[in-house]
């Protein structure tokens, strides 16, 4: 079966959150620019941008409704609220716990109930927003909903007139609270069915209704008034001088659970915060997550903090939480505070791993690599020329110069060195009719052509992009020079602005495009423009990208760069590991009856993909690709066994209905036999066919390189830390450890383990020991 049908339906592909034909990619896009839009180069180095799309080119999509703060910045695409900014009406907005809608009528929200079921033949366990209040004003009518401000894990959505006045809503992750000021007149809530008995606050600020067993709290200032217009319609009268109120979602009706939350209730969040450290010595990450608040009555500036599972795990110190939330996420505990730490331990990642000691494996790989190197070039021609695919070619041509040079084939080393050199720089010399372009209205640097609405829906970035970073890195790790402001640096510069800049409120690119701080995980749709909110698939793509940024950070000496990408690199490990594998099973409902999340939504997560219903995909798109960053996968090789030991009756199952998606039988065996082999050496060599399928972006000499070293190593042993951002550790069945360390700098260096062992690294090598 020819090549072009191992990835899916042929020309099919997952696009966050939309499938496209790769055929038609390059008709998408804004044909009917005028002709003053041509290209102007911007030269960066040896390299060029354009300035302007040239005709026909597809531009991203307008960002036109935001206000306030948000106006002049960076659009932050790629973000849970995202669609405020996009549609004239936003999609839901999943804070957790609670959802959130803008609409004509007013600002929903709700708490989400969990709903298990089937569609189309997947999985899929959704907490759909569903209104329980409608906010709205009564002496105005808004003409859309915009995004007035934002920052790390908050949004405000302004509802506003054409004269000026406004409902603004301000919402968090975490929180069980929204925020609301309105400018002039009374606010109506709008219930979606009648409440029940209502509970005696004991406080006349305070309004609380029981809708659909869920009861909410509406917390008033002092001199507000409340009037039942109807049974289900509250009105609440403003005081002129006091504009504000809050509603709570609440975890139950008790008294108690009341007095806590009007406490906390006049606390108004300002601002949001996450500053994290990497601890080079230990090894250690720590994330601290901070909250601003002003007082809107009375002098309390504490509110309550929703701490996800994956943060719970972490947390230093360990809190007392005795309320909380079913969610989407599993239980999210409240904390009163405004600041909390989390720390997480980077268990490492390296360029490449040594050279095989078995002369059986060695004889295999060189008759291998001779087909591999003959056939390097297709790597870039596969199925499509657009940023992903050729990224994908990139990747694959990365790994496979890294076999060659562990191998000490610097003959073939060179020669894929020289490819990789020519395909980046054929990009980035401006010159092609494969080039990047700057959009400086909505802040992005965009490669042309599009694939799977990179460009007009920003879909996917972080995926496309993190190819290209780590094979610019592995680049930069053998030429320095190559990498240099001077020659093509500044261009994989603008690439790593794009997904990755960590400053943020600047003009020019969002802060950390695609990466959401709290929920620690990254999300792929650009536009956010889906009911069940933004997505992500493809985790372990993510997981590339930001280990791309560490190799690069390593390679060119930006030890800030290198300590952002440790941050991201844990913190999306740490997330995944509990949204999408749940490790330690406090996330997946018994009732989803799957093993993993392969899609994970902002209100539901489910057992598919973008393209296809074939099981072995849906494993393998949260495995690949396969490099040395990606032995975070095998943290729990019992689940491992189990995942692929219960392959064949998915794939049983899948044929039983009738269901085929036209790809071999044996489609990515070479992936499922890597994810293997890290619980079982010879389990991955055994499930592994040299003669069978090929996953687009891999090679057969990585695959035997990758089943061979594990053999001889053993799994990766997160028992050991080092300290240095480039290494790694692996034991044998007999319990024999495998030391390795990778030194990019220009000096030798001293690597200890925390075993006590002590490497002596030389200058720009890579060292094996036991």
């Amino acid at each position: 079966m020819s090549d072009s049908k191992l990835h899916g339906r042929p020309g099919l592909r997952r696009a966050g959150g939309a499938v496209v034909m790769a055929g038609a990619l390059a008709l998408l896009g804004s044909a009917g620019l005028p002709p003053a839009a041509m290209a102007q180069d911007v030269t960066v180095g040896l390299g060029a941008y354009h300035s302007k799309p040239k005709r026909g080119d597809p531009v991203p999509p307008d960002a036109k409704y935001v206000s306030g703060e948000a106006r002049g910045k960076a659009a932050p695409t790629n973000q849970w609220y995202s669609s405020v900014m996009f549609l004239k009406w936003s999609q839901p907005i999943h804070a957790h716990p609670m959802t959130y809608r803008a609409t004509e009528q007013g600002f929903e929200l709700g708490l989400p109930v969990k709903r298990v079921g089937t569609v189309n033949g997947s999985r899929e366990v959704k907490y759909a927003h569903t209104p329980a209040i409608v906010v709205s004003p009564t002496g105005f009518r808004p003409q859309d909903a915009r995004l007035s401000k934002f920052s790390d894990w908050l949004a405000q959505v302004s509802m506003a007139a054409d004269d000026g006045a406004s409902l603004t809503a301000t919402v968090l992750h975490g929180s069980p609270f929204s925020y609301y000021e309105c400018s002039s007149g009374d606010v109506r809530f709008s219930l979606s069915a009648k409440p029940d008995t209502p509970v005696a606050a004991g406080d006349s600020r305070v309004a609380v209704v029981t809708v659909a067993g869920q009861s909410y709290a509406i917390f008033a200032p002092t001199g507000a008034t409340w009037e039942w217009t109807q049974a289900t319609e509250l009105v609440l009268r403003l005081p002129p001088a006091a504009r504000y109120f809050s509603i709570a979602g609440l975890p139950d009706a008790s008294a108690e659970t009341l007095r806590e939350f009007l406490a906390v209730a006049y606390a108004f969040p300002t601002d949001t915060r996450v500053e994290w450290a990497y601890d080079e010595g230990s090894s250690k990450v720590r994330s601290t997550f901070l909250v601003e608040t002003t007082a809107k009555e009375g002098e309390n500036l504490t509110t309550l903090m929703g701490i996800y599972p994956h943060q719970w795990a972490a947390i230093k110190p360990q809190p007392q939480s005795k309320l909380g939330y079913d969610s989407v996420r599993g239980r999210i505990r409240l904390i009163p505070g405004n600041a909390f730490t989390v720390e997480h331990t980077f268990h490492g990642v390296l360029p490449a791993w040594g050279a095989l000691e078995d002369p059986d494996s060695k004889d295999k790989l060189r008759s291998i690599m001779v087909g591999d190197l003959a056939k390097s070039d297709q790597l870039f021609t596969k199925m499509g020329r657009g940023t992903y695919w050729v990224g994908k070619g990139l990747g694959a041509v990365a790994q496979l110069m890294s076999v060659a040079e562990a191998e000490g084939n610097t003959k073939t080393r060179d020669a894929l060195l020289e490819k990789l050199k020519k395909r980046l720089e054929s990009w980035f010399d401006g010159r092609g009719s494969t080039y990047f372009t700057y959009d400086a209205r909505i802040g992005s640097f965009l490669g042309v052509p599009q694939e799977y609405n990179s460009i007009s829906n920003m879909n996917d970035h972080h995926f496309h992009y993190g190819y290209w970073v780590m094979s610019a890195a592995h680049v930069a790790l053998r030429d320095p020079q190559w990498a240099s402001q001077e020659k093509w640096g500044g261009m994989v510069g603008k690439i790593i602005a794009d997904i990755a800049t960590d400053e943020r409120g600047r003009a020019d690119f969002p802060f950390l495009r695609n990466f959401d701080p709290y929920e620690g995980h990254s999300w792929a749709s650009g536009d956010a423009d889906f009911e069940d909110g933004n997505n992500q698939e493809s985790s372990s793509e993510a997981i590339n990208a930001w280990a791309g940024l560490i190799l690069w950070g390593e390679a060119t000496g930006d030890r800030r760069l290198r300590d952002l990408g440790v941050y991201l690199y844990t913190s999306e490990v740490a997330s995944i590991n509990q949204y999408w594998f749940d490790l330690d099973r406090q996330v997946l409902d018994p009732e989803y009856g799957k093993p993993f999340a392969s899609m994970v939504f902002g209100g539901k997560y489910a057992y598919n993909t973008w393209w296809t219903q074939e099981p072995r995909q849906i494993l393998g798109i949260n495995m690949l690709p396969i490099t040395p960053a990606s032995t975070y996968l095998g943290a729990d090789p019992a689940y491992v066994r189990s995942l692929v030991e219960g392959l064949p009756a998915e794939v049983k199952a899948y044929r039983g209905r009738g269901l085929d998606d036209g790809t071999p039988a044996d489609i990515w065996q070479d992936i499922i036999a890597s994810y293997a082999a890290l619980a079982d050496p010879d389990l991955g060599l055994e499930l592994w066919n040299r003669r069978g399928s090929v996953e687009v972006g891999e090679t057969r000499s990585h695959t035997l390189h990758w089943l061979a070293s594990l053999k001889e190593m053993g799994g990766p042993d997160f028992s050991v830390t080092a300290d240095t951002p480039l290494y790694a550790v692996f034991k044998d069945e007999a319990g024999a450890r495998t030391y390795l360390a990778y030194n990019a700098r220009s000096e030798a260096v001293r690597v200890t383990f925390s075993t006590g062992k002590m490497l002596e690294v030389p200058p720009r090598s890579l060292l094996r020991a036991r």
